[in-house]
């Protein structure tokens, strides 16, 4: 593995990114991967480790989460689940959309947090946004934990359809690591930003079907939600997880063109801005 050079105020590469340096700057970041294994193992090991419940979070959070929410919304307010267990129903949207949003918010800060590291040495700077974005796999893994123990409290097992939630995660890590790389860029020119997506995440929340069936929405609202692609990803993983129902394959070829497309033109703002870091922290 190359040693990392000293950085430059301006590196060339990123002062001058053009669409031809994407094949090049990929390289760069498989030459580099180790690193990024190693920064995601470190965010993991800071995450909790000056907390007295240490790693005990990464299943108290989740849990608290589902019992509030599935008391409010399946005994107060009563929301229909679609025939499945409400707690089930519940959990498979709001186990992704925790993801997302928590990979999203400690995204955003990835760079601003590590300014020593930019300052001093020259690596990839979307290692920092991707091993934030990583790291939050490991919360997610101790969730389907929960989801798995639930599934065997209310006697409901998926059936070969789950074969395609590693697709869905692949185009939702797709997507999540793509928006995160041009909000830690602005973040670092704008520290209103990371207040910002605190509350674009809070309205996408409740924008997404995670605690209600888009069959409740009135149909004269539903554009609103196929132009939501975690609406799309939400649904996809209750289909697959307890309807028995794959995605069709002009949904699938369609979000994964939309993941790919949003992934590199998000990495090209970053990478245009990547040469001012430095010279904001």
């Amino acid at each position: 593995m190359d040693q990392p050079l000293p950085v430059a105020r301006r590196h060339p590469i990123a002062s001058t990114f053009r669409p031809g340096d994407f094949l090049p700057s990929f390289a760069v970041l498989w030459q580099r991967r180790e690193l990024l294994w190693s920064m995601t193992g470190r965010n993991v090991r800071s995450q909790y480790k000056q907390s007295i419940l240490g790693y005990a979070w990464i299943f108290v959070n989740p849990f608290m989460q589902i019992v509030v929410l599935t008391f409010v919304f399946s005994t107060i307010l009563r929301i229909t689940s679609l025939g499945i267990p409400f707690p089930l129903f519940l959990f498979a949207g709001l186990l992704p959309w925790m993801f997302f949003s928590n990979a999203l918010s400690t995204a955003t800060d990835s760079i601003t947090t590590s300014g020593s590291l930019v300052t001093k040495v020259y690596f990839p700077r979307e290692i920092l946004v991707a091993a934030a974005v990583l790291s939050k796999i490991v919360d997610l893994l101790f969730g389907v934990l929960i989801l798995l123990g639930l599934m065997v409290v209310y006697n409901e097992y998926p059936t070969w359809t789950v074969v395609w939630v590693p697709v869905i995660f692949a185009l939702q890590l797709v997507v999540t690591i793509g928006l995160a790389l041009p909000l830690a860029a602005l973040n670092l020119f704008f520290h209103d930003v990371r207040y910002l997506v605190g509350v674009l995440l809070l309205m996408w929340f409740y924008m997404t079907p995670v605690i209600y069936p888009i069959e409740m929405v009135p149909e004269k609202y539903r554009f609103m939600f196929d132009l939501n692609p975690f609406a799309t990803i939400v649904t996809a993983y209750r289909n697959v997880l307890f309807m028995d129902v794959s995605p069709s394959w002009d949904r699938l070829l369609l979000g994964t063109a939309g993941a790919f497309l949003t992934f590199i033109l998000c990495y090209y703002v970053f990478k245009r801005m990547e040469a001012g870091f430095a010279d904001r922290i």
